[in-house]
């Protein structure tokens, strides 16, 4: 099965509940097209990888303004109680227009008919080896956990995964990686993700019902000589806990 390219990057669809995307995979977070690759193999998943437009910030932005644009970024109106791409790149709305497609198609072949859809990011930390990114902030010792509670834009979206899975992936994930990388797995320290801006919510607004999750993973884990490890434990840890192995 080939991969399509296109305005955006490329795309892949196959039978699976599983949809592994790449929002940042032009430069801002370095090797999570490989990843995204590696692991939608792995689960025989859907893929959606974005190749052509960074952040702001990136080190290609003055030399490429038209490729600027941030695709965990959403704009949302209150007004209208919907999602705004009029002033977004196109490639940008045809990206998630294309993981609607995949997400919707992903349905078919899940256990709840929930669509899982896993977006790949990537940070630096010392200790953390994977924080979930799930509309949920975890508080005190980490085993009690607070889901959003106010209406204002940074603050305003739901849980996209149940209290249950989160806290059964978030210990299968915390095992491997303290055995593995001697890093830890946390919930919402690095990104928490309860705006209706971030993508994860795309997943719980319009009339979409999906799971999905933001994985941050460390530096560490996304070099070359890891990469076997935190695709086996990555796979493992999502077909347990969505119970598809």
């Amino acid at each position: 099965m080939n991969r399509i390219f296109t305005s955006y990057g490329y795309k892949l669809k196959r039978q699976s509940p599983f949809v592994i995307i790449a929002p940042h995979a032009s430069g801002d977070d370095q090797k999570t097209a490989t990843i995204t690759r590696q692991l939608a193999e792995r689960l025989g998943a859907s893929m959606i990888v974005n190749r052509k437009f960074f952040k702001p910030e990136n080190r290609k932005a003055k030399d490429k303004p038209a490729y600027i644009e941030d695709f965990n970024q959403l704009r949302w109106s209150q007004l209208k109680n919907q999602y705004l791409w009029s002033s977004k790149k196109v490639a940008m709305y045809e990206f998630f227009k294309d993981v609607s497609r995949c997400c919707d198609n992903a349905r078919k072949y899940a256990t709840e008919h929930k669509s899982i859809a896993v977006y790949i990011h990537g940070i630096r930390d010392k200790e953390i080896g994977v924080d979930l990114g799930v509309g949920i902030k975890a508080r005190g010792d980490r085993n009690k956990f607070a889901e959003s509670l106010s209406s204002t834009a940074s603050n305003s979206g739901r849980a996209t995964i149940k209290i249950s899975k989160l806290k059964k992936i978030r210990r299968i994930l915390n095992e491997g990686m303290q055995e593995k990388f001697k890093l830890i797995a946390t919930v919402g320290c690095i990104f928490i993700g309860w705006s209706r801006r971030s993508a994860i919510q795309f997943h719980k607004h319009e009339g979409r019902n999906d799971y999905a999750i933001q994985l941050e993973l460390n530096k560490k884990v996304r070099r070359k000589e890891s990469r076997e490890q935190l695709i086996e434990l990555l796979a493992d840890s999502l077909e347990k806990t969505f119970n598809q192995k």
